[in-house]
């Protein structure tokens, strides 16, 4: 079976799922190796201080003259001879206290002195009548540190970048499963909306003929209420029309540029469509703020999210619901209020797909499936915009839904 290919703005959302992905990966195992390496110096010091305190204690205990000390040690050995010591001593060395002190006593001491490479430790000890000083010198335990640290780094360095364009590989592998069900979705909406086209078209060809009948046979002027119904009938129809032709749009793989679209003006349209839903259910309805407040953005797919977010206001609310539009930063903010129950703790819920817990109409002839919600929180995505669900801001009862969209400039 085929697949639609994937839009512009999916193609760049699974690119910036495999990068972050990938640094993400990259990040952890940088902090693993640097935990890693951590636990190696450490280890490799130790070892090298339990090394160096062994040479030292064998060093005093077996050599006789200070030309005898092995590299990287410096040594100043008294005996009857006289006193001698390693080449390159440094200028704290010998300590001359210390030698005749361990020559009277006869213990090791241990003891520290200032070098150019740093200070260091110092162990005096005596063995037949021969006092010996010895020191270790740094500089070689801290060039081997030094090469320890360096091949740390540069593994570190190919782990991390292997790691992080290994994740971004595993990723784009991951993902292509999704890539799937997207294009099957977008194949269902396609041939969904196809399919219903051509019964709503035969019923806005019915609504029309019926007004053109009102209008011509009626004899009089058909009641108010009637031509009211009737010309709604036909809006509905051409909205609904709308709204299939924005699903054939959005299961279309080709983008489609966003218009500016007046949303205060928009929204007053949905509230004004609402009412008589509103009023079966004994709630008022009110469109408020700006009298304009121009996004760039679909009208129909703005006109769905407004008409969700109404819908959804009704069937929650007590008594009123309050629709307010403005402007801020930039932004288009459209903010649907209700004085109903409120948002449940995890609020982020509500946006999934089939999150509804409420029950069926008490008559039975409507079930809640929590779909509104979700399509309009696609509707933001896809124009750069976002959602959020919230207590009001006024600290009356019920629940606020923002939707923000970017302005037209």
């Amino acid at each position: 079976m085929t697949t639609e290919p994937t839009t512009g703005a999916e193609r760049e959302a699974l690119r910036r799922t495999a990068r972050r992905l990938g640094l993400q990966t990259a990040l952890l195992v940088l902090g693993c190796l640097l935990v890693v390496g951590a636990a190696v110096l450490l280890v490799v010091v130790r070892a090298q201080a339990e090394s160096g305190r062994a040479q030292l204690e064998g060093a005093v205990r077996s050599i006789d003259d200070a030309h005898d000390a092995p590299p990287g040690m410096w040594v100043a050995v008294a005996s009857p001879r006289g006193l001698s010591t390693s080449e390159d001593l440094p200028e704290s060395l010998p300590d001359l206290d210390t030698m005749r002190q361990v020559a009277r006593s006869g213990d090791e001491v241990w003891t520290t002195a200032p070098t150019e490479a740093g200070t260091v430790r110092v162990l005096t000890g005596s063995h037949d009548g021969t006092v010996v000083q010895a020191a270790l010198d740094p500089s070689e335990a801290r060039e081997e540190l030094a090469r320890l640290v360096l091949a740390l780094l540069a593994a570190g360095a190919v782990g991390v970048v292997l790691a992080g364009l290994g994740a971004v590989w595993l990723t784009r592998r991951a993902v292509q499963p999704m890539v799937a069900a997207l294009s099957l979705q977008r194949r269902f909406v396609a041939d969904a909306s196809h399919e219903l086209r051509t019964p709503l078209t035969l019923l806005s060809t019915r609504a029309q003929l019926l007004d053109r009948h009102m209008t011509a046979d009626w004899g009089t002027a058909p009641p108010d209420r009637v031509q009211h119904d009737v010309d709604g009938l036909l809006a509905d129809a051409a909205a609904l029309t709308a709204v299939l032709d924005d699903m054939l749009l959005a299961a279309d793989a080709r983008s489609v540029d966003a218009v500016p679209v007046d949303a205060a003006e928009l929204a007053h349209e949905v509230v004004d469509a609402a009412r008589a839903t509103a009023a079966e259910r004994s709630v008022g309805i009110e469109r408020q703020g700006a009298d304009h407040a121009v996004a760039l953005a679909s009208p129909v797919s703005v006109r769905r999210a407004v008409t969700a977010l109404v819908d959804n206001a009704i069937d929650h609310a007590r008594s009123s619901v309050e629709v307010h539009v403005s402007t801020r930063d930039a932004r288009v903010v459209i903010q649907v209020r209700d004085d109903g129950p409120g948002m449940p703790p995890e609020s982020a819920e509500v946006f999934r797909r089939f999150a509804s817990h409420r029950d069926d109409d008490a008559d039975g002839t409507r079930r809640h499936y929590g779909i509104g919600l979700a399509l309009v929180a696609e509707v933001a995505a896809q124009h750069g915009g976002t959602v959020t669900a919230a207590a009001r801001e006024d600290g009356r009862p019920g629940a606020a839904i923002t939707l923000e969209l970017p302005a037209a400039r």
